[in-house]
């Protein structure tokens, strides 16, 4: 049996070469050098965005209905269904590299749609207790004549002083604790961590005032990390970045997928890692703090994303009967979970529920103060997922549905995050069926993200140029709709003014996948209210929150049968209620037992093997839905044409 050969892949414009055995994936082989590329399916070939161009060598590939035999001529490729079979040289198209945007200050800037005028008296309040306390103490100087051991000098000035007992010394704070008595003349700052008695650091003299720590979001597309002082409560610096974990695909089923291959779970968690060490790096320099002085980080997210981060397999949250390994994640150090700059702080994780309502639900549920409210309340989290919970102070029952990639751009042709360049905002003309847009960052448009789809066909059915099932309606003068390589598509941006020099259009593949998502958001809203008997009419507020919650709009989500058919001041946005939840447990003890509280009292309910919620996600795949009556909005417009 002979040796594979080995070819050479040289990357451009990077200049970046790697080695690999025949038939090797080539998409592998880019995420092999570390280059980032687009991909929201995982590698299977049904999103259409790894793709590139080899200009010379030869490789082995799948037909793909994303690549048009001119762009096949030139040398185009899907790289995720395409094998190495010479050495190459491959063109991998720029991608838009942009900032995540995240909210300043303490509960963020999140609310710049308020249509019920909610204030922060209706949010979580905070008393400052952390779970780590840092207090100065001195210590008994030894004799001649009284010279008992350091570690016992030290028990006993906490016993005395701040009436600590049994307090749990690491071998790495024995290891330093002559050095830094001595260097503080017998004046020491301790940190301990009050959940476990334990002490996390010790350092000379008195420090008492630098004491911080950072709320950490870990979600499917974006990292967000505030870094607070925990004497203060105030955020002193805050920053963001996009998951790099996205080219691995773009939704959490994809993550779990590629976490089983071979080192996938390291590869993954190593990715994230290092995120975090970044801007972690970038927070301390930044504000010039010191990373010793960092005492905790409250971890915060969905149960996929937790368990990559601990490196725990998720591997059978996929698989019936869809169970994670743990709902809580005990308290660890940062060193041991391989964060650096700040190796003596405790990292803490909020309990999920289940295993598609994490943490970061549990966190969204406690910043909104569920648990006080008397009148029914619905909490949704719009996002790469969609995730409810619907209750108030005396119950709570909680599903997720899974809405696919469509309200992040996925499974859509000229869908895009909503990044510099995306269409978020769409009206169409009634009489010349021209679309006026608004981009985000009033650039050239790219592509269209979640909102501007949910404006988008919204927009298409009021004006008539889809009908309730999303067909195209072929019968009307409009020159914006086009036969191109025998598919219909309705133009929204033509090439002369798009930033891509290629048309910005939707289909009805397109409309499609956009209504099967919106369909599954409010066949779990149904499922939810009529498991517990009662009505849409009866919910007393609706809190949005997540990346599309902040920028839809609310009356087009109505149209397309969405979000119930409410008075429209019930809503309210909110921005990242997952990081406000962390933000909430990093300062306070209470808040912290009352998320495990929060936690353990949500019922939850498992959609995919509910036939109820299956008999309303059919009844959903109509715009607005099957039963017009729901949706009394809609149907004034549909009886009055």
């Amino acid at each position: 049996m002979t040796d594979k050969k080995n070819f050479s892949v040289k990357f451009l414009p990077s200049k970046k070469i790697i080695k690999v055995p025949e038939g090797y994936n080539l998409k592998q082989a880019i995420l092999d050098c570390g280059i980032d590329i687009e991909s929201s399916c995982g590698g299977v070939g049904t999103c259409g965005r790894c793709k590139v161009q080899v200009i010379s060598g030869k490789v082995y590939s799948e037909k793909s209905k994303f690549i048009s035999e001119k762009k096949k001529k030139e040398g185009f490729v899907l790289s995720c269904l395409s094998k190495v079979v010479s050495d190459i040289v491959v063109l991998i198209p720029e991608s838009r590299k942009v900032k995540a945007k995240i909210e300043e200050g303490k509960f963020g800037k999140g609310r710049d749609k308020v249509y019920s005028g909610i204030d922060k008296n209706e949010l979580a309040e905070v008393e400052i207790n952390p779970c780590i306390i840092k207090k100065k103490i001195n210590v008994e100087k030894p004799t001649l004549d009284r010279n008992p051991s350091d570690l016992y000098r030290v028990e006993r000035s906490l016993r005395e002083n701040l009436n600590l007992n049994n307090v749990h010394f690491p071998i790495s704070i024995i290891r330093k604790l002559p050095y830094i008595l001595r260097e503080g003349n017998w004046e020491v700052t301790i940190a301990i961590d009050k959940s476990t008695g334990t002490l996390t650091n010790i350092q000379p003299g008195n420090n008492e005032k630098n004491c911080y720590g950072i709320a950490l979001d870990i979600g499917t597309t974006t990292l967000t990390m505030y870094l607070i002082s925990m004497i203060t409560g105030r955020v002193i610096g805050s920053t963001s970045e996009y998951n790099s974990q996205i080219k691995f695909g773009e939704d959490v089923i994809s993550r779990i997928v590629y976490s089983i291959k071979n080192n996938g779970l390291n590869r993954l968690r190593e990715i994230v890692v290092n995120s975090i060490n970044n801007m972690i790096a970038k927070l301390l320099s930044d504000l010039n703090i010191e990373g010793e002085d960092v005492a905790a980080i409250m971890v915060s997210g969905n149960s996929i994303m937790i368990h990559i981060f601990y490196g725990v397999s998720p591997k059978y949250i996929r698989e019936a009967p869809y169970v994670t390994v743990t709902n809580k994640f005990s308290s660890t150090t940062t060193s041991g979970l391989g964060l650096k700059y700040i190796k003596d702080a405790v990292v803490y994780s909020i309990e999920g529920v289940a295993s598609y309502l994490g943490g970061d639900i549990t966190a969204g549920v406690l910043a909104i103060n569920m648990t006080n409210r008397e009148k029914l309340t619905l909490f949704l989290d719009l996002g790469t997922n969609g995730e409810l919970v619907m209750g108030n102070r005396d119950w709570m029952i909680g599903c997720s549905c899974s809405a696919g990639p469509a309200f992040e751009g996925g499974g859509v042709k000229c869908g895009i995050r909503a990044i510099g360049g995306a269409i978020e905002k769409v009206v169409i003309d009634q009489n010349s069926y021209k679309c006026y847009i608004g981009v985000v960052g009033e650039e050239k448009p790219v592509g269209i993200c979640g909102s501007g789809l949910i404006d988008l066909i919204s927009e298409l059915y009021l004006k008539g140029v889809i009908d309730r099932r999303g067909k195209l309606n072929k019968d009307i003068s409009n020159p914006y709709l086009k036969c191109i390589d025998n598919e219909y598509r309705y133009i929204i941006v033509d090439r002369k003014n798009s930033a891509t020099g290629e048309d910005i259009y939707i289909n009805e593949v397109d409309i499609d996948n956009m209504i099967r998502a919106k369909a599954a958001v409010y066949a779990g809203i149904k499922t939810l209210i009529e498991e517990v008997d009662l009505k849409v009419n009866d919910i007393d507020k609706v809190f949005i929150a997540g990346g599309l919650g902040k920028n839809i709009n609310i009356q087009s989500a109505i149209i397309i049968g969405m979000l119930p058919d409410i008075d429209i001041k019930k809503y309210s946005f909110l921005g990242n209620t997952s990081i406000m939840g962390a933000y909430l447990c990093l300062l306070s003890e209470n808040k912290f037992k009352q998320s495990d509280e929060i936690a353990n009292k949500i019922t939850y309910l498992e959609l995919s093997v509910n036939n109820k919620f299956m008999d309303r996600f059919i009844a959903g795949l109509f715009l607005p839905y099957t039963d017009l009556r729901e949706f009394p909005t809609a149907e004034t417009f549909f009886y009055s044409h």
